[in-house]
């Protein structure tokens, strides 16, 4: 009877412990996914539309907020005095979804994102890994912090 009860314990343990491990980040992810996928809409009407600075800054807001929402209308505006020629991404997905940690603002994330492009040469998909800041305000979340850690494919 004993080893009985310690059997269906270790077996209850070991399941408890395999359900918890497939806790796959569902809701973080497709919220990332999400906000990283209206930022590349909103650039590339930008880049490929009309180049209104006030409506970009306007749309960006509601997804971005601190230094990636002023990085990206820095580099967006030496777009408008240097115009050029940019692959264009086309979708971002996340790939691997390595940690995240809630802070008192929101969630640092550290992520492989698997990002479709299209250039030259056709399409392309490449994965690299980010650190990515996001801030929570009146229950939502905002991109703050995007930065790519290494250059692996």
């Amino acid at each position: 009877m004993k080893k009985r009860f310690i059997f269906i314990m270790v077996l209850l343990l070991f399941f408890s412990y395999t359900s918890i491990n497939g806790y796959e980040y569902h809701e973080e992810t497709d919220t990332l996914e999400y906000l990283l996928n209206r930022r590349i809409a909103i650039m590339n009407e930008f880049l490929y539309g009309y180049k209104d600075m006030h409506k970009l800054k306007e749309k960006l807001s509601k997804i971005e907020t601190g230094s990636l929402l002023q990085n990206d209308l820095a580099i967006l505006q030496k777009v408008i005095d240097s115009p050029t020629d940019y692959e264009l991404a086309m979708d971002v997905r996340v790939h691997d979804i390595h940690r995240i940690e809630q802070t008192g603002e929101g969630l640092l994330i550290n992520a492989d994102l698997n990002w479709h492009m299209r250039g030259y040469d056709g399409e392309f998909n490449f994965i690299r890994n980010y650190d990515i800041s996001c801030r929570k305000l009146k229950d939502k979340l905002y991109l703050t912090k995007l930065t790519i850690l290494d250059d692996w494919e």
